[in-house]
């Protein structure tokens, strides 16, 4: 026993000696052009560095260095390292130059028992003899066939290099498998010099490339890229995304984590655009909360404020309020790789259009003018909001809050227009005479003479008949739609995404669509405790109608702007007709009487901070400001809230764009 420690001991120095040793120090590779891959074989204990501090990328690699790298980098070693395996492979050991004292003797014991070396005819290895490319190629191409890399020579083209010729026929088909696989590259002038001696900076190399083969690298789930020529580029990877959101936000060159290229959060302002219908939840946990009114949804395209993500969400601003979405649902558009935005623009006689950018397509669309601009805007700039009221200018810098009048009326309220003047707004501003829309040429407009069911349902129902002939063209498009042809249906009820025409309810004519459409908006829509109420406004996917009656979040955009171009069609009879008020805070209570504060005296609270109210008169009781206002609740005309006081200001004027 006490013979075998003292050979351990004696093995241990011998080795300490012989090989080659490490170091962090500043070393010979700083800035070396092929750095990086030299360091990585040092990581992996493939290479060493001498006693003095180097590691002399441009030696000449013997066949005894080789052997112990090629045995390393492809994870060859003997599990076992004793005195008693040493003994043993002694025995086994039948090259005559390589005695079992020597620090190279275990590495070409491990590379014969892996078939990779084969010596001599005369039954010697020659360790201290420099390596050939030749042999490189053949013992890695035989590590390789160890570690389950077996390629088949019928689809390995033959060699071209211009010395081809000069390749033993030992080594050739290995040369032709290292080329064919990209391992090897040749010379420049197309010449492999089988013969000629490698350097430890080649090897590092030809170790490397063979390792991707057979250890391919495992992709991280997550990468902290940068943005360059409008394409992210990965600068690290990570296995959470915690870790990549860390390192991104520290970094001056990384701007977004991604997951299988898909940009999971981003560094700075950008977009979340939806890629597909989605809800957008109250909290993280991405679940319905069926406790309030408030549960907007979109569809693909949609363009929302980007806040904040994880992996499994994304928090957005959807129409100045805050929600959640599922992250796979969104798209993350930093400001780098925009490739358009959706803005607003004055035209040259101050009236404002929205355009609308299609992600996708990349185009922009407008619906037209969708009424008044802004007193502050400029003809011709580009000016962008999240709700449609709080713009801002292309640097982000807040210009104005202005709302548009009929995306803000209260939808209580009555027209000013006859049906007669429905009616003729139908027929003179029709726009598709002698057209082909949805198969048929028109040269009528179909919805002539449904002016009366308008105005009907506007009295019986409390609902506002401009509004609701503006939500007709909107979804029949002027009543072309084949919904509207071949059910008589209007205003899309069922019509439910992704199958509309199947769902779409189906009407005896076009008067049993209208009454049906003011009874469904009037009892689930404009009811203060309907079950889809968010205010009786058009409003957007913040507040108001547009949150639960369509997955457009432009939808009650687009019919005030229908509303807009009717009334100045007609004579701007409804524009600025009523003082627009709104509300600050949830839950007020609105009375019978200025001044009144019993219980009994409340007609109804609104649940919600935000909605507004039509002013017909106000007056001052105690010090405070009490405003007359429409009802909401349909079952009375008028009531009275708490404009301003000592308890605050409860209701303020809506600053509409003029």
């Amino acid at each position: 026993m006490k013979k075998t420690v003292i050979f351990i001991l004696a093995m241990l120095l011998v080795l300490s000696s012989l090989t080659p040793l490490q170091t962090s120090a500043a070393d010979d590779l700083t800035g070396y052009l092929y750095e990086k891959e030299m360091r990585e074989l040092i990581e992996l204990g493939v290479l060493n560095g001498y006693p003095d501090g180097t590691y002399q990328p441009k030696r000449k690699v013997t066949r005894a260095e080789f052997a112990k790298m090629v045995v390393k980098s492809f994870e060859l070693e003997s599990q076992v390292q004793s005195a008693e395996f040493t003994s043993a492979a002694a025995t086994e050991m039948t090259f005559t130059d390589v005695p079992m004292d020597k620090w190279y003797a275990v590495p070409i014991l491990d590379a014969v028992k892996a078939g990779i070396v084969n010596g001599y005819p005369n039954n010697t290895f020659k360790p201290d003899a420099l390596i050939t490319r030749e042999q490189m190629a053949s013992m890695v191409a035989r590590a390789m066939k160890a570690k389950g890399i077996v390629t088949d020579m019928k689809g390995v083209p033959q060699l071209a290099f211009t010395d081809t010729t000069a390749i033993h026929n030992d080594h050739k088909e290995d040369v032709r498998i290292l080329t064919h696989l990209g391992i090897i590259k040749g010379n420049e002038n197309n010449t492999f010099a089988p013969k000629g001696e490698s350097e430890r900076w080649m090897v590092a190399l030809l170790m490397l490339r063979g390792r991707e083969i057979v250890f391919p690298p495992v992709p991280k789930e997550f990468q902290a890229s940068s943005i360059k020529d409008g394409a992210t580029v990965i600068v690290k990877e990570f296995d959470t995304f915690a870790e990549a959101q860390k390192f991104v936000a520290g970094s001056s060159t990384a701007h977004v984590v991604e997951r299988s290229s898909q940009i999971m959060w981003m560094k700075g302002e950008g977009l979340a655009v939806a890629n597909k219908f989605t809800e957008v939840f109250p909290t993280e946990t991405l679940k319905t909360d069926w406790n309030t009114k408030y549960r907007p949804y979109v569809t693909a395209n949609a363009e929302m404020k980007f806040l904040g993500a994880t992996d499994k969400y994304v928090k957005v601003e959807l129409a100045g309020k805050v929600g959640y979405v599922p992250a796979n649902t969104v798209n993350l558009l930093p400001k780098q790789l925009l490739t358009g935005q959706s803005y607003y623009q004055m035209t040259t006689n101050g009236e404002l259009i929205h355009y609308i950018y299609n992600h996708n397509t990349k185009a922009y669309a407008t619906a037209g003018v969708i009424g008044v601009a802004p007193e502050a805007f400029q003809a011709g700039a580009k000016y962008y909001s999240w709700d449609g009221a709080n713009f801002t200018d292309a640097a982000g810098k807040k210009v104005t809050e202005s709302h548009q009048y009929f995306n803000k009326l209260q939808l209580a309220t009555k027209t000013n227009y006859t049906a007669e003047e429905l009616d003729r707004y139908l027929e003179e501003a029709f726009p598709y005479y002698n057209k082909k829309v949805h198969g048929k040429v028109w040269t009528e407009s179909p919805l002539v003479g449904t002016g009366e069911f308008f105005k009907a349902v506007e009295k019986e129902y409390k609902v506002n008949a401009f509004y609701l002939l503006a939500h007709a063209l909107h979804e029949s498009q002027w009543g072309t739609s084949l919904i509207a042809q071949d059910k008589k249906n209007l205003f899309g009820l069922n019509a439910v995404d992704g199958d509309a025409y199947n769902g779409a309810k189906i009407y005896a004519d076009y008067k049993e669509s209208i009454v049906h459409a003011a009874q469904h908006v009037n009892g689930s829509y404009q009811k203060v405790t309907g079950t889809n109420y968010n205010g009786s406004f058009l409003g957007n996917k913040g507040m108001g109608m547009n949150v639960r009656y369509a997955s457009d979040h432009l939808w009650g955009e687009k019919i005030a702007g229908h509303m807009y171009r009717a009334d100045k069609f007609l004579g701007n009879k409804d524009l600025y007709a009523y003082n627009l008020g709104i509300t600050t805070i949830s839950g007020l209570n609105f009375r019978n009487a200025a001044g009144a504060t019993g219980t009994d005296t409340v007609l109804y609270k609104t649940p919600l901070a935000g909605i507004p109210v039509v002013i017909l008169g106000e007056t001052t009781v105690s010090g405070a400001k009490w405003y007359n206002v429409v009802s909401e609740d349909k079952a009375y005309t008028d009531a009275f809230g708490y404009g301003s006081g000592s308890l605050g200001t409860y209701i303020k004027l809506l600053p509409l764009a003029k």
